[in-house]
């Protein structure tokens, strides 16, 4: 629930804080932007399986911001927007994660309002 919280902490005072970027950094930002982005989102789902271990979640992340910079960084050479396919790639993640994360978050409440009724007709009993 931190990281989360962070992660709208950081979105909201990006909206509000203006920061100039030059334009021929925008397509790394994108990238590297999504890449945080599915890395939390992630570390959290395996936060909530209880497989979450942090050097795993420190190579993968610097591997995948490695990859998708070089990747961009080839994409602005050839003059080919790699950027909008390495975008895709990592918005399908963090739509998947999310997905994983509601769906874990759906069945502890399933359980917890299961165990709430158990309780409340045995003590009707």
């Amino acid at each position: 629930m931190i990281v989360l919280i962070g992660l709208l902490i950081g979105l909201i005072a990006g909206l509000f804080l203006d920061v100039t970027i030059p334009s021929g950094l925008t397509p790394y930002l994108a990238v590297l932007t999504l890449v945080g982005i599915e890395a939390l989102t992630a570390s959290y789902n395996a936060m909530q399986r209880k497989e979450f271990a942090p050097a795993k979640f420190v190579i993968e992340l610097l591997s995948n911001l490695v990859i998708s910079g070089l990747l961009t960084a080839l994409g602005v050479q050839l003059k080919y927007d790699f950027a909008f396919v390495i975008a895709f790639v990592f918005a399908y993640r963090i739509f998947r994660n999310i997905s994983f994360i509601s769906r874990n978050s759906y069945l502890k409440f399933k359980a917890w309002r299961a165990s709430r009724q158990k309780d409340e007709v045995a003590e009707e009993q």
